[in-house]
């Protein structure tokens, strides 16, 4: 009798048979997809069909910083079909920093075939990091701003320093941040 029960339930099991759609998707690394501010780059994802039927396919995504490339209300795949491309074109905001993007694709209706009717929702969410454009040169204001006052202080001390050396600890600060390049009596000269 046990074995009766364990060969039903064996042919059970083998006689199911699931079926259901999938999203393939561009590899990206630590699933983040790496921008310079303004750029835009085509990110892809292909539906696939394994089933004998017809299925209905529709696609909501986060428009803030993607855009379906042909969009359409529903995607219909035939039986058995796989690669059927969608692609988004990502743009980059123009503010550094690291933000979310997603999509869901989801059936319009349940699989044909037999078993539970169940409607299936795939959702994925992806990183977009803005970076720096790596050949550009980036200035930083603060410091070229601090690098000229100190050069506008150094020439304002040479210039009123008629017979009087600059003091000890200014020249040090000087010498010290290169501004100056020997140590010397710097006196102003009379001709």
């Amino acid at each position: 009798m046990r074995g009766t029960i364990f060969l039903l339930l064996a042919l059970a099991t083998l006689s199911l048979q699931v079926n259901a759609i999938s999203v393939a998707s561009d590899y990206l690394t630590n699933d983040t997809l790496f921008l310079k501010k303004g750029e835009s780059k085509i990110y892809g994802i292909r539906l696939q069909n394994p089933t004998d039927y017809e299925v209905g396919l529709k696609l909501d995504y986060d428009n803030t910083f993607m855009k379906v490339i042909d969009y359409k209300e529903i995607y219909i795949l035939a039986p058995k079909e796989t690669g059927y491309s969608i692609l988004f074109n990502v743009t980059a905001p123009k503010k550094l920093g690291v933000y979310e993007a997603s999509y869901t694709v989801s059936e319009v209706e349940p699989s044909g075939g037999g078993g539970l009717p169940i409607r299936l929702k795939i959702n994925r969410t992806f990183n977009l990091k803005v970076i720096e454009d790596p050949n550009r040169i980036q200035i930083n204001y603060f410091n070229l701003a601090l690098a000229v006052a100190l050069l506008v202080l150094a020439f304002l001390l040479l210039q009123k320093n008629d017979k009087k050396k600059i003091p000890k600890k200014v020249v040090d600060y000087l010498l010290k941040h290169k501004i100056i390049s020997k140590r010397r009596k710097y006196r102003k000269v009379n001709k």
